[in-house]
């Protein structure tokens, strides 16, 4: 008497290197679709941070044009304070020529 077991196990296991043999050449197309597609989804991925990149950097340097718009209208106004106010010069010769009170008349 033969042994079943030993037959069936060897002849799936011939079976099992043909089809791993036949699915390494067959699967080569399919590796090359997911090499692809996976290229495809990674430049999509990278054109879409580069487009918010680009949105966050325009952000970025639209509030910086404002701060800097702010900050010249800031010098400007208190120069135009700085040059309402009295100097040395007008405070100290208001103080000489100061008008007689009316005791020191």
């Amino acid at each position: 008497m033969t042994d079943t077991r030993t037959l069936s196990s060897s002849s799936s296991t011939t079976t099992s290197n043909v089809n791993n043999s036949a699915h390494s050449t067959t699967s080569l197309p399919s590796d090359l679709d997911n090499v692809n597609g996976l290229t495809t989804y990674v430049n999509t991925i990278f054109h879409q941070m580069e487009e918010k990149f680009m949105a966050a950097s325009d952000q970025m340097m639209n509030r910086m044009n404002e701060l800097g718009k702010k900050i010249d209208t800031l010098e400007t106004n208190l120069g135009d304070i700085i040059s309402h106010l009295p100097t040395e010069e007008t405070s100290t010769q208001t103080t000489t020529t100061k008008q007689p009170t009316k005791s020191e008349k």
